[in-house]
C-alpha cells in the first residue's frame, strides 16, 4: 500500500502511476527545449535520450551542438529544482566500423574535455554498443539467465511443473522478451545463445534430460514460441499498434499506407492496404531498421481486423 491519504490509503501501483504522470507533466518542457537546441530526443519517465545525425567530418559541430543543448538542459533543471545526474550521463558514437574509424577523437577530446565517449552504454535496460551488434547485451542476458537457472535447479525438485514454469517466466522469459524486437535482422549465430537459454528453461520445467527432445514440449505444453517467432510476434504487435494509433508518434510515422502516398493511388498495392517500405542500401544497418523489418508482415497485418 502507498502513503495514506485523507480518505484512507492509496494502492502502491496507483501512487506510482500518479507520481510518474506528475513528473512527466512537470518536465514536459524538455522536449521543446531539445528542439530549440536543434537536437533530437526521446523522453521516457526520468530518462532522456538526445541524439544527432552527422557525417564524420562534421563530428566537431555535432559535439558543439550537443554541448549547448546539455548546458541549456542543466540550466532549465537547476531553475526547476532538478539536477542532471552526471554519473548517469553517457555519450556514445553510433555507426559502422568504417564510419567510426573516420572520427578524429583526439581533436574532439582536446576541444571538449568534458565529453567522455564510451564504447558501450546502458539505455532503459538495453546495452548498446557502437555498431549496434547487441553482442554485449546478449552476452550479459545469457549470463544472467544461466545464473537464474542454476539457482532454480536447487529448488526445482520441491516445486511442481506449474510453479517452476511461473518462476522461469518471471525471471527468464520476461528478460528474453524485453525489447526483443531490437534483435530483428541479427545473425542467427548471435541469437543462438538466447535460443539455448530458452530450451534450457523448458528442460528445467519439464525435467527433460540434457539431450532429450524439447521442441514439442515447448509448443504443446508450455505454449512457448521459438525465439525467432517471438521476435516476429513483437514486430507484428508494434506495427498493429501503430496502425491503430496506440504506438508512439515516432513509430506511427514509419507505418505509412501506400494509399496516402502521392502517385500511388492507381497501383494495385493501394487496394491491398500494404505499407510503404523505404529503400535500404546497406545490409548491416538499414535493412535492420523498423520500417524495413516489418515489410514481410505488412500485407498480412493490413488484411486482418484483429491481432
Amino acid at each position: 500500500m502507498g502513503p495514506p491519504g485523507p480518505h484512507g490509503s492509496l494502492p502502491l501501483t496507483a501512487f506510482r502511476r500518479a507520481r510518474c504522470l506528475l513528473y512527466i507533466t512537470y518536465t514536459s518542457e524538455i522536449g521543446s527545449l531539445l528542439t530549440a537546441s536543434a537536437v533530437l530526443g526521446h523522453l521516457y519517465a526520468d530518462d532522456i535520450q538526445a541524439y544527432l545525425h552527422c557525417l564524420a567530418t562534421n563530428a566537431t559541430d555535432a559535439v558543439r551542438a550537443m554541448s549547448l543543448a546539455l548546458g541549456a538542459l542543466e540550466t532549465w533543471m537547476s531553475t526547476n529544482r532538478l539536477r542532471l545526474n552526471p554519473s548517469k550521463t553517457q555519450f556514445i558514437w553510433l555507426g559502422t566500423r568504417q564510419q567510426l574509424a573516420k572520427l578524429d577523437l583526439s581533436t574532439i577530446a582536446a576541444d571538449f574535455p568534458q565529453f567522455v565517449f564510451s564504447s558501450v552504454v546502458r539505455d532503459l535496460g538495453v546495452t548498446l554498443d557502437q555498431e549496434l551488434t547487441f553482442a554485449p547485451h546478449i552476452n550479459r542476458l545469457c549470463r544472467d539467465s544461466y545464473y537464474q537457472l542454476r539457482q532454480f535447479r536447487t529448488v526445482a525438485r520441491s516445486l511442481t511443473s506449474n510453479s517452476t514454469a511461473t518462476l522461469i517466466h518471471s525471471f527468464i522469459t520476461v528478460r528474453l522478451d524485453y525489447c526483443c524486437s531490437l534483435y530483428a535482422g541479427l545473425p542467427a549465430g548471435r541469437l543462438g545463445c538466447l535460443t539455448r537459454v530458452l530450451r534450457s528453461a523448458a528442460r528445467l520445467c519439464g525435467r527433460i534430460p540434457k539431450f532429450g527432445h524439447v521442441s514439442g514440449y515447448m509448443l504443446d505444453v508450455l505454449h512457448w514460441l521459438p525465439l525467432l517467432q517471438r521476435i516476429s510476434y513483437r514486430m507484428i504487435a508494434l506495427v498493429w499498434r501503430s496502425l491503430l494509433g496506440l504506438a508512439p508518434a515516432y513509430l506511427r510515422d514509419l507505418c505509412c499506407p501506400t494509399l496516402g502516398a502521392p502517385g500511388r493511388r492507381s497501383l494495385r498495392s493501394t487496394e491491398r492496404g500494404v505499407l510503404m517500405v523505404p529503400f535500404a542500401r546497406t545490409a548491416t544497418k538499414q535493412n535492420r531498421a523498423f520500417s524495413v523489418e516489418w515489410a514481410p508482415f505488412g500485407t498480412a497485418i493490413a488484411s486482418q481486423n484483429s491481432l
